[in-house]
């Protein structure tokens, strides 16, 4: 866990001594604004993203939305590889939501996670500037939320409809705003 922390730390540093190189040689600026709609943990569920770029490298989003049991949110950052691409990857990090257990005649189970979930993604722009947005989650899930599903898994009296992934999804589209 800690090799992965260095190296998504190592990986923001370069890129935000590149993106600092790259605005000190440009005049324009390059903030931009996306209002998303979609569903994953980075829009809360089903719900919206808001994503603030003050740099084309660097993403500052929120989401909110219906994780399928209640109020669901994510807050983090992406930073943009090949930000000048029709097709660029993303690699992120949030925090907030990510897994949901729901019991149906069992509510004393149902529980939501909330915690720190690393990311990779694509954006795939058109020529409005808008974008689709495509990514692939993976969850630190708490040791109590993992006792909660083991304990559903294993009751004789609730059948399970879905095993708990150890990996998460979104899919949303992005109006670009400016």
């Amino acid at each position: 866990m800690k090799k992965y922390l260095l190296a998504i730390l190592l990986l923001c540093v370069t890129v935000g001594i590149s993106a600092q190189e790259q605005e000190y040689l440009s005049a324009e600026n390059d903030q931009e604004l996306f209002f998303g709609l979609g569903f994953g943990l980075d829009y809360g569920g089903l719900g919206v993203k808001l994503e603030y770029l003050p740099t084309k490298h660097l993403g500052l989003f929120g989401g909110l939305g219906y994780n399928l049991l209640s109020f669901g949110y994510n807050v983090g950052a992406s930073f943009k590889v090949l930000p000048d691409n029709k097709v660029t990857p993303t690699v992120s990090l949030l925090y907030g939501y990510n897994a949901v257990i729901k019991v149906e005649g069992a509510s004393e189970y149902n529980m939501t996670s909330y915690g720190v979930t690393f990311g990779l993604g694509v954006d795939f722009f058109n020529a409005q500037g808008n974008k689709w947005s495509v990514n692939l989650f993976v969850p630190i899930r708490s040791k109590a939320f993992m006792d909660n599903y083991d304990d559903v898994r294993n009751s004789s009296y609730i059948t399970l409809n879905q095993e708990l992934l150890p990996i998460a999804f979104s899919v949303g589209y992005n109006f670009k705003i400016r």
